[in-house]
């Protein structure tokens, strides 16, 4: 340990695992195929289908995916920026559980990815405003 380690603030790097950094999704950016709008403190957010009568709500890491889901991320980027916020150990399956919830969305066309920076529609990029 160096003399100014010990005042070092820094976390440990996080270092996802094997099956992350082979996944075919681990450089696509992600963005949202539908608009939002923030519904309350319990529930958070709720998407609203286009294709279909729907309305969706989520758990917490699909929510946490969908909102960083502006085309402009990459999933190995969110992995990292997810990781950061633990104290501690990061979970083990903290890049599993990404992969498969953002595989869920896409195959439930609420999220869709792309090789490149993506520009997601206009009307999605922030909440719906309702007046009241």
């Amino acid at each position: 340990m160096g003399l100014f380690d010990f005042f070092s603030k820094s976390k440990p790097v996080y270092t996802p695992s094997t099956y992350f950094l082979n996944h075919d999704l681990k450089d696509k950016y992600f963005f949202r195929k539908m608009p939002f709008y923030y519904l309350n403190d319990e529930v958070g957010i709720v998407a609203m289908d286009n294709k279909a009568p729907r309305l969706i709500t989520f758990d917490p890491w699909p929510q946490q995916i969908f909102l960083h889901a502006t085309g402009k991320i990459t999933t190995h980027d969110f992995l990292i920026e997810m990781a950061s916020l633990y104290r501690g150990k990061v979970p083990e399956r903290l890049d599993k559980t990404i992969i498969e919830e953002l595989e869920r969305l896409i195959k439930e066309e609420i999220v869709d990815i792309a090789d490149e920076p993506n520009k997601i529609n206009p009307e999605y990029l922030t909440p719906i405003k309702f007046n009241k």
